[in-house]
């Protein structure tokens, strides 16, 4: 009995309030509302912040407070916007500043994985054109002209050091043109001698390299004071470049156009311009130099006849190295500087 009622007054005392005690109200709470509110947009911004990675939201740094009606408060110039400057028609000047420069590109930042395909070193091409490729030498045939836009190939300094084999001039039809290549009889009595385009002294290191030279799709009609004089300095020079930078790539070809004259009863096209490009890609100074020389004797220095590979781009309708990245090949195709080379 004690038990029940001991339990009888803790029941009744539970009910009843405490002296001085108010009892809390129901309702809305602005102020635990707003703090609510307040720490679930802090727990957003927090969310987005570590959605971008950034320390604050990119929303948040943007944001602006805005003035109100401060009219007397001091208004910062906006800069002006940067305005294009007009370049003369005709002139050769270009926007230098937003290209990049065989001075200014940092050569390190290029993976040369593009120097592994067996094709970096041609000129665009499509499936379907005349493209001869040969184990020491690459070329595409043109049939309208009778010989290659262009010859391509590697000529390494060491190949350079071994012994040399002797010439024997058996120049003769190419069995792989099928449409037929130029004849000897085409250049008998011509005036013009049968130029090599790849010479064949940079293969003289093999006997069948050295025969394969001597294709008449590796010939184009050059005058003799041309071919021996002007034009064979240009080759030894290349020659010197190969044994000092080891390994080089050589792109060279006639300028070819529907105006020419023709020599032959294969009517051999007789180009009045050839030109010659080199290119050293190995680190650290990659390095490319171009150069257009008209088909007659001269005595100038090497030096003035370089241009730049846009220029013979130009004047052929070819692409050179199209495998490379776009910004290593601008810097190296719009280059004319001759410091690298003549030293």
């Amino acid at each position: 009995m004690a038990k029940k009622a001991s339990s009888t007054r803790r029941k009744s005392t539970s009910k009843r309030p405490l002296k001085g005690r108010k009892t809390a109200k129901k309702g809305f709470n602005l102020g635990k509302f707003t703090l609510g509110m307040l720490i679930l947009v802090i727990l957003g911004y927090a969310g987005l912040a570590l959605n971008e990675g950034r320390l604050v939201p990119k929303a948040l740094e943007e944001f602006e407070i805005p003035s109100f009606g401060n009219d007397n408060a001091e208004i910062e110039a906006e800069e002006p916007e940067p305005t294009e400057t007009l370049v003369e028609e005709g002139s050769l000047e270009s926007k230098a500043s937003t290209k990049p420069t065989s001075s200014t590109i940092n050569f390190d930042d290029f993976d040369l994985y593009f120097t592994n395909a067996f094709d970096f070193m041609w000129p665009a091409y499509k499936t379907g054109e005349a493209i001869i490729e040969r184990p020491y030498y690459t070329l595409r045939y043109n049939e309208e002209h009778e010989q290659a836009m262009w010859v391509a190939y590697k000529l390494s300094g060491d190949s350079l050091k071994q012994e040399k084999f002797k010439r024997k001039d058996d120049f003769r039809k190419d069995p792989r043109i099928r449409t037929g290549s130029a004849t000897l009889a085409d250049y008998k009595g011509s005036g013009y001698d049968r130029g090599h385009l790849a010479p064949a002294a940079d293969f003289s290191y093999d006997e069948f390299a050295l025969s394969q030279s001597f294709y008449m799709s590796n010939m184009s009609p050059q005058n003799p004071s041309f071919n021996r004089g002007i034009w064979k300095k240009l080759e030894d020079r290349v020659r010197n470049w190969a044994s000092e930078n080891s390994d080089i790539y050589i792109v060279t070809g006639p300028i070819l156009n529907n105006k020419l004259n023709t020599i032959g009863k294969e009517e051999v096209s007789i180009p009045e311009y050839y030109y010659k490009i080199v290119l050293d890609i190995q680190k650290p100074e990659i390095k490319a130099i171009a150069f257009l020389m008209k088909n007659e004797k001269s005595s100038e220095a090497l030096s003035s006849f370089v241009v730049s590979i846009n220029r013979i781009e130009e004047l052929t309708d070819l692409d050179f190295f199209p495998s490379m990245p776009d910004d290593l090949e601008e810097a190296l195709e719009s280059s004319i500087s001759t410091a690298p080379w003549f030293n």
